[in-house]
């Protein structure tokens, strides 16, 4: 008789936890989709004052990921130390990658004569799961980042 209280108990645990988890993916998305707005417009703008997918994707990338940084650190993730250059320096080395990445296969599609916006929104689905990956795993070594001087 007691195997089937523990199974509920763990079953219980386990559904709580992807509620919060699916809870805190949807608030990330909102936060994602307020950064990609700020990041579409001024990538629209670059490219219809003429500068190359590539640039303009560089550029405007930089604008939405820092907004999704700050937004979503404490509210998201619930990070709750002080800030620390170290956690957002490893932020921006990972984003930095990331955009060039992304800038290239955003460059490579509109060679390829996929509509420039086309092909920034086609990489969206890579980006925004890594990106809420990186920082699920970022924010979860907070404590780390915290006890280091």
């Amino acid at each position: 008789m007691h195997r089937p209280a523990v199974r509920n108990s763990i079953s219980q645990r386990l559904v709580g936890e992807l509620r919060g988890h699916l809870a805190r993916v949807f608030r990330f998305g909102i936060v994602s989709g307020i950064g990609l707005g700020l990041d579409m417009l001024t990538f629209l703008g670059l490219v219809g004052f003429g500068l190359s997918p590539f640039h303009a994707n560089l550029v405007s990338s930089i604008a939405g990921v820092t907004f999704v940084y700050f937004a979503s650190v404490r509210r998201i993730f619930s990070y709750e130390g002080r800030f620390h250059l170290t956690m957002f320096s490893a932020y921006l080395t990972y984003q930095a990658c990331g955009i060039a990445a992304g800038s290239w296969l955003v460059g490579l599609l509109a060679a390829s004569g996929l509509l420039p916006i086309l092909a920034k929104m086609a990489i969206l689905p890579i980006t925004f799961s890594a990106n809420y990956l990186f920082m699920g795993w970022l924010t979860s070594k907070a404590a780390r980042w915290a006890a280091r001087p």
